[in-house]
């Protein structure tokens, strides 16, 4: 596993663009020292691989790499996961358990989307922060902890400390030296690299064959706004090498907005310009909530905060604009149908 992850953390820093060399300069000067690294960026640039080779370049490499994802893991579970319990703490805890802090003792710890940890749990994280010291669940005595701390996250601290979303004191202790991975689409002569490496990875490892892709295919690649990042270029290769090569992938593609031809909707004749306005806005609504629903994987506090909502008004207007309310199925971006009275 060790192996595999080296392997993959050493992709995402293939290329030679501007941008990937100076997020390898920076890992390099940050391996030679202890200060705690934010790692920013949009989700899928490869915030948690570019940590693992932060950690496979520093003098901890020898000892464990581990994650704790503040997105994943609910708040009630979360003290108990990052500072570990005693026989007996809670209704369940018939033996004592190291937390994540423990476990990555000599090592590396990665606490991935530090910006999803709320006020109360960031106030004990900083805590532990301050002098590297943590008390287990149920336990009186502190433990003192040897770890490597890099925090990621696509969100923007700085701008939700100035909100009141996150403590400041916190932001300044995680954000000692800061590296921001750039957006695939900032890097895109980086594509046809990151692209052949895919390939050649996952036809070793499906036993595929596909033909090599051709200039024409990768300039279109190189054209593509890859909202997904390197994530979507990963999951691409994977099925350029399993459907056998370029044909079946090319339809697959979303053109580049900028690229899209503009075309004018059926000219109606017969309703009001106020109905059709109304019909226009609802929408250009649910197309920008159902895409940032999909930006965020379905989770609906994300989307809420990212469009500025409270996460009430985000389920009314799931609701209303006919969305399903979890990720059930793929709904498709069509016309709302006209209600009775419109």
């Amino acid at each position: 596993m060790a192996e595999r992850h080296e392997r993959r953390s050493a992709a995402i820093l293939l290329g030679e663009s501007a941008a990937i060399h100076r997020v390898r300069e920076q890992l390099e000067k940050a391996a030679l020292t202890e200060v705690p690294v934010l790692i920013t960026g949009e989700s899928g640039t490869g915030k948690e691989l570019a940590s693992i080779h932060l950690h496979e370049l520093s003098h901890r490499r020898d000892h464990g790499f581990f994650k704790v994802n503040c997105a994943a893991i609910p708040d009630q579970l979360f003290e108990s996961e990052l500072f570990g319990y005693e026989a007996g703490a809670f209704t369940g805890a018939r033996t004592s358990k190291p937390g994540k802090f423990e476990q990555a003792h000599g090592g590396t710890l990665l606490i991935d989307e530090i910006g999803e940890l709320d006020l109360p749990l960031q106030a004990k994280l900083l805590h532990a922060l301050q002098d590297l010291r943590i008390v287990r669940l149920g336990a009186i005595e502190e433990r003192r902890v040897d770890v490597r701390l890099i925090c990621a996250t696509n969100r923007d601290l700085e701008a939700a400390a100035l909100r009141g979303e996150f403590r400041s004191d916190l932001y300044y202790r995680v954000n000692v030296l800061r590296i921001q991975m750039p957006a695939l689409r900032e890097r895109s002569s980086d594509v046809p690299i990151l692209m052949n490496y895919f390939i050649q990875l996952y036809s070793e490892r499906f036993g595929g064959n596909p033909d090599p892709p051709s200039s024409s295919f990768m300039r279109l690649l190189e054209s593509y706004h890859w909202p997904g990042n390197i994530r979507e270029l990963e999951n691409l290769a994977k099925r350029y090498v399993v459907l056998g090569g370029e044909e079946q992938i090319i339809m697959m593609l979303r053109e580049p907005e900028e690229l899209q031809p503009l075309t004018m909707d059926p000219v109606d004749l017969n309703t009001p310009l106020k109905v059709q306005t109304k019909r226009a806005i609802q929408n250009l609504e649910r197309k920008i909530i159902l895409n940032v629903l999909q930006a965020h994987k379905w989770n609906r506090r994300k989307t809420a905060r990212t469009l500025n909502i409270s996460y009430r008004a985000l389920l009314y207007k799931i609701k209303e604009a006919g969305l399903p309310p979890v990720r059930s199925v793929r709904p498709s971006v069509e016309k709302l149908p006209v209600r009775e009275g419109e």
